[in-house]
């Protein structure tokens, strides 16, 4: 059984990095990406937790932390593919 708070971060971590390919074609590697993004949402749920802030309307799920990493993470991975030769 998954608890309730991990499933909203779960679908920012899968939804904000497939909106951004959508948008801009970019990342390619989508899974490479939506792993990062899951880490990323885990950290900022960690973050959040320590802090002790409470933005996120679903009790302690910080989803506001959580969709700024995700679309950081995004934006990092599109840029790296950027930035390496293509092949």
């Amino acid at each position: 059984m998954v608890p309730p708070a991990v499933v909203p971060l779960a679908l920012i971590a899968i939804g904000v990095p497939a909106l951004a390919r959508l948008a801009t074609g970019r990342p390619r590697s989508l899974a490479l990406t939506w792993l990062a993004a899951l880490a990323a949402v885990a950290a900022a749920q960690v973050a959040g937790e320590l802090s002790g802030i409470r933005i996120g309307v679903l009790g302690d799920a910080h989803l506001a932390f959580a969709a700024v990493a995700a679309a950081l993470t995004s934006a990092l991975v599109a840029l790296k593919e950027r930035a390496s030769p293509a092949r």
